[in-house]
């Protein structure tokens, strides 16, 4: 009787082995996100290749998801890490070249939105500013054709709403307003 593997070894090896790959799955999956975040993903067995620079997956080119589109790339195409929400919370996450691009803007434009006067949220808060804007020309153009200041006064149309306003007359050149209805500014000239 020599020093060979008896069955009983063999099976336990196996599942040894089966343990640790369970492990190991597990740990991975620690590691990628839950599968809500997975649900717009495209299946690992759908492309052989690297969306962005088609290069062919294998041992040593994995596949790697874009967090923002879904799709599947290599390492080189997914470079850049980005949070994918403007929220102070956010953590950055792998993104394509492309949405990181297409990430980096949104957030931009999400940001300078929020810096500028707060905007109108429905029609009723429009409608509320027109008339508010409405009445206050009424008043102002009740009586002569100049302001307390002594300056003339004359009515003019926002180009971005619109409305009609009542506007001190620069004495000369032209002046920046502001609408009263939408915050935008634009120019008055003198007469």
């Amino acid at each position: 009787m020599g020093g060979g593997i008896r069955p009983s070894d063999t099976s336990k090896t196996a599942e040894q082995l089966a343990e640790k790959k369970k492990g190991f799955g597990d740990l991975m999956n620690l590691i990628k996100p839950g599968s809500e975040e997975k649900d717009h993903w495209v299946p690992d067995e759908a492309v052989s290749k690297c969306i962005s620079c088609r290069m062919d997956f294998g041992a040593f080119v994995r596949r790697h998801h874009c967090r923002n589109c879904g799709d599947i790339f290599c390492d080189k195409c997914t470079q850049g890490r980005i949070a994918l929400t403007a929220d102070e919370n956010a953590q950055p996450v792998r993104v394509c070249d492309r949405c990181m691009a297409e990430v980096t803007q949104r957030l931009s434009n999400a940001k300078e939105a929020a810096s500028k006067p707060a905007a109108f949220h429905n029609h009723e808060d429009l409608a509320r500013k027109l008339q508010e804007e409405m009445e206050k020309n009424r008043k102002s153009s009740s009586g002569s054709k100049s302001d307390v200041s002594g300056r003339p006064t004359r009515e003019v149309a926002c180009p971005t709403c619109t409305v009609h306003l009542q506007v001190q007359v620069p004495s000369s050149g032209s002046e920046t307003i502001e609408c009263g209805v939408c915050q935008h500014p634009f120019l008055v000239g003198a007469d």
